[in-house]
Parts: structure tokens; sequence; C-alpha cells
């Protein structure tokens, strides 16, 4: 019976495996540590989305109102979601119209928020109400 010769380049040496060991933790803290800050961007973008959802709301219900509600209107407002709270505040200008008519008021909301980094958020939304308004609600 005859032995083959063993050969010096059948298998990896243990420097090779080390190498390839290091390389693929490298990789896979990378994708874990991109993963994360996924994950935190996702739920600012989620903040800030409901923030426009509060803001859109509360214009909603700002068309509602009558002239003298307009010019009494509260000046702060807030909401609650997912442990996330939201303050806002309103401000009203009277807005001139080219004949000089102040039946048209621009209506500004902000609204602020902690974001995922503990930082201050703010979104706005502005826009014009006629007294009159465009359209006739019926209730």
């Amino acid at each position: 019976m005859r032995r083959q010769a063993i050969s010096r380049q059948d298998g990896f040496t243990l420097i090779e495996v080390l190498v390839a060991a290091v390389i693929l933790g490298f990789a896979l803290g990378s994708v874990l540590t991109i993963s994360s800050h996924a994950f935190v961007y996702l739920n600012d973008i989620r903040r800030t989305a409901r923030s426009s959802q509060v803001l859109q709301q509360k214009i909603e219900d700002i068309r509602l109102w009558n002239w003298s509600q307009l010019q009494s209107a509260p000046l702060t407002f807030s909401d609650t979601n997912i442990g996330v709270n939201y303050q806002g505040w309103i401000t009203t200008n009277s807005y001139d119209t080219y004949l000089g008519s102040t039946t048209v008021m621009r209506v500004t909301l902000f609204v602020t928020w902690t974001n995922s980094n503990r930082r201050p958020m703010t979104n706005t939304l502005s826009t014009l109400i006629s007294n009159g308004g465009l359209n006739k609600y019926i209730f």
C-alpha cells in the first residue's frame, strides 16, 4: 500500500481563517451599526410626519370656525402620540388685499417636538382664511 503525499496547499492556514473572520466581523458590525442608525432616522421621519398630521388636523378645525372664533382663537394646542408630546401655537395676522380690505387673515401654526437625539424640532403650516370662507359648510 502506498500513501499519498499530503500537499501543503490543500487547506486554509490559520492566518487565512483569522483574516477572513476579522473581515466578516467588521462587515457584520458595520451592518448592525447602519441598521441602528436607520431605525433612529425612521423614528424621526415618523415623528415629522405625525407633526404634519397634527398641523393639518388643526388647520381643518380652524377652517370650520366662524370669523369671530378665528379672531379670538386659543393661542396654544397640544397632541400626544406614542409618548411624543407635540406642543403647538397659533398666530393670526390681518392680510391686506389689494383693495385694502381686512377680511383676510393669515393663520400660521407652529408645532414643536423632541427628536430621538433630544433636539427640539419645529414644523410650520400657514394659510389664508377669508371672512365668509370659500365654501359654505352645512351642519
